[in-house]
């Protein structure tokens, strides 16, 4: 069998609303965590009520450090407001395993940098902990008492990760493969080619 050792981060698509996960593979087990809701860093998992046994699960090495498992669901179309069609369906979920950080630098020097990175033609600001939104996004949250998104440094086993928070919630992190002073290797996307380099 590959070598499946290691923490694992669940790859998050656009249609993905749940809080960031890992997986560890253990004996015939796919162990499932999420992280502990502190504000810790670095931070730490906590193992979930799911597993699953490797041996009944269907999954494809996509390369070393990404592996994509399928698990069935169902599509739950809605034609109109008495008939809606309900179809097994299996999805594709990858994960790509997680390596500590290649960088010279402390996480106080990375928090002071700022980059810039071009993700599926949107050019995306690497900026640590200042609000991101727009002068018109921020008058509607202060109204609704609501915090804005926020990039955020944190650590999991030596990775450092860039994450993603809305109103206080960590919605999404995006791996730091590698780091210094003038660019950042980022990993964790859900296409080709799964990582960006931002300058």
């Amino acid at each position: 069998m590959e070598n499946l050792k290691g923490t694992w981060l669940m790859i998050k698509t656009g249609d993905d609303y749940c809080p960031p996960e890992f997986i560890e593979f253990k004996n015939d087990q796919i162990l499932h965590f999420e992280l502990e809701e502190t504000n810790r860093n670095p931070l730490s998992k906590k193992v979930t009520s799911w597993s699953e046994k490797i041996s009944e699960s269907k999954y494809k090495i996509v390369n070393e450090d990404r592996i994509r498992i399928y698990r069935m669901g169902k599509t739950h179309t809605v034609i109109c407001e008495t008939e809606s069609r309900i179809v097994d369906t299996e999805f594709a979920t990858d994960y790509e395993r997680i390596l500590p950080t290649k960088t010279e630098l402390t996480a106080k020097k990375i928090q002071e940098l700022e980059f810039k990175a071009e993700w599926n033609n949107e050019k995306i600001p690497i900026t640590f902990n200042k609000e991101l939104d727009s002068p018109a996004i921020k008058e509607i949250n202060k109204k609704l008492n609501r915090e804005g998104q926020k990039l955020i440094l944190e650590s999991l086993q030596g990775t450092f990760f860039v994450s993603i928070y809305n109103n206080g919630e960590r919605r999404t992190l995006i791996g730091i493969k590698e780091i210094d002073d003038e660019k950042a290797i980022l990993f964790g996307f859900p296409e080709t080619p799964y990582e960006i380099i931002a300058k």
